[in-house]
């Protein structure tokens, strides 16, 4: 029988997330990076699990839609409620959040190295995505040294200012660097994505990619860069698109070590993701694969 455990797992968090577009335009909808990254993993083909605490307030539809999706409930148990966050969207395609509960809580709804168990560090990948700060910076140098996974490395864009040297360590931390372009320039000191891709290459990473929104990513490896431009799509709740790109193109990577089809796979699941609110279109598609 063949091995049905997951190879990749996408550690993050499970939030509700509410957008608010520039319009006005508000949706509320179940979110948060690690259900999105595995959702987009396991469309992309990968056998994909996730890492992230669950509070005490998941309701339970969402709970029996995340376990008939393959994202198993056996997560670590916080005494808190679900993190929540304003995410304000700017006409000019940049973004706020707000915790609606604090950086304490988030902290504390986390992963950290306490958190993780055997069959986690055993994965052949895992992706550490956007978490509080603290955790983020302790973690993925943990999974350095206790894991022989390839590691592939989201970030956080709201601890940028004040922490540059601390996530630029992270780099040298990982296999595969995928920051956005905001996150990208503001950390390499340049408006070129290119030239920031090819400055975090320096660091030790074998791939970086840069996402670039509407306009695709680039990705750079072996010194060649490559451009990939994105599917045309009218976004809904564009909150996890850039969870789902990373879930996609790890579990792409993973499989098959071609940086460029991960790169390709990864945009076109970052555009149904944008389709419906938070994680729905996601769920929807993978239930539809379960059913077929």
């Amino acid at each position: 029988m063949a091995d049905s455990s997951p190879d990749l797992f996408c550690i993050g968090n499970l939030t509700v997330d509410e957008s608010v577009q520039p319009d006005g335009t508000r949706t509320e909808a179940l979110g948060g990076d690690a259900v999105f990254a595995a959702l987009a993993a396991r469309l992309a083909g990968g056998r994909a699990g996730w890492l992230a605490p669950i509070g005490t307030d998941l309701p339970a539809p969402l709970a029996a839609r995340l376990d008939a999706a393959g994202l198993s409930l056996d997560q670590p148990r916080r005494d808190l409620a679900t993190v929540r966050n304003v995410v304000r969207y700017a006409a000019d395609g940049g973004r706020t959040w707000h915790l609606v509960r604090g950086e304490e809580h988030f902290e504390r709804m986390s992963v950290h190295p306490a958190d993780v168990p055997p069959a986690v560090l055993a994965a052949r990948g895992l992706l550490v995505l956007a978490m509080s700060l603290d955790a983020q910076l302790a973690l993925t140098p943990w999974l350095r040294r206790h894991s022989s996974a390839t590691i592939y490395q989201d970030l956080q864009e709201d601890y940028l200012a004040g922490h540059e040297a601390e996530l630029l360590a992270l780099a040298g931390h990982c296999d595969a660097f995928l920051p956005s372009e905001a996150e990208a320039t503001h950390l390499a000191g340049t408006k070129d994505p290119v030239a920031a891709a090819r400055h975090f290459a320096g660091l030790g990473p074998r791939v970086v990619v840069v996402k670039l929104a509407e306009r695709g990513c680039l990705v750079v490896e072996d010194g060649a860069v490559t451009e990939v431009a994105a599917e045309t799509v009218e976004p809904v709740d564009p909150t996890g698109a850039g969870d789902a790109f990373c879930g996609a193109f790890a579990a792409v990577h993973l499989a098959t070590g071609d940086a460029v089809a991960a790169a390709r796979a990864a945009v076109r699941v970052a555009a149904l993701a944008v389709r419906g609110p938070g994680v729905v279109p996601l769920l929807d598609a993978v239930a539809a694969e379960v059913r077929a």
